[in-house]
């Protein structure tokens, strides 16, 4: 993590969610676990967050509104529902942070700012290690700076 994840991409994402009116969070099939663990790290600490999913096919893109921001949450093999999800946001512009493996992540060209983290694969499973580390340093980082400590 300390080798993959850029200090003044960190510092710029806790800056932009720490102003959002409303976090939105989506991250499905291997980054579900992550998104989750975002979305109850903010509601334990009072932070407006809203966990995206696709059941039935809804993406609830309505209820991204200015102000906001979105964490998208994707590794290869990408989540095609997540990418969309991001691209509509930033075609909106509403600001986009990426968390993803590589630099041709499909993210990347809809993020205002991008969180890089490298994780092994262990035949079909991703080891989320790293990831819920950042998950865990992102989500302190922002509860702290909302509530002005």
């Amino acid at each position: 993590l300390l080798k993959t994840v850029e200090p003044a991409e960190l510092e710029k994402s806790v800056e932009l969610l720490s102003g959002a009116a409303m976090i939105h969070i989506i991250g499905l099939r291997r980054a579900f676990s992550v998104a989750t663990y975002i979305a109850y790290a903010f509601e334990r600490m009072n932070v407006p967050a809203m966990l995206h999913g696709a059941v039935g096919g809804l993406a609830n893109y309505q209820a991204v509104r200015p102000g906001d921001v979105v964490i998208a949450i994707s590794f290869a093999p990408y989540t095609a529902e997540t990418v969309a999800f991001a691209e509509q946001a930033a075609g909106n512009d509403i600001p986009v942070i990426g968390i993803t493996d590589t630099v041709v992540s499909p993210l990347r060209p809809f993020s205002a700012t991008t969180l890089s983290v490298s994780e092994v694969d262990f035949g079909a499973f991703r080891s989320l290690s790293a990831t819920l580390g950042l998950a865990i340093a992102l989500t302190v980082a922002v509860g702290a700076a909302r509530n002005g400590s």
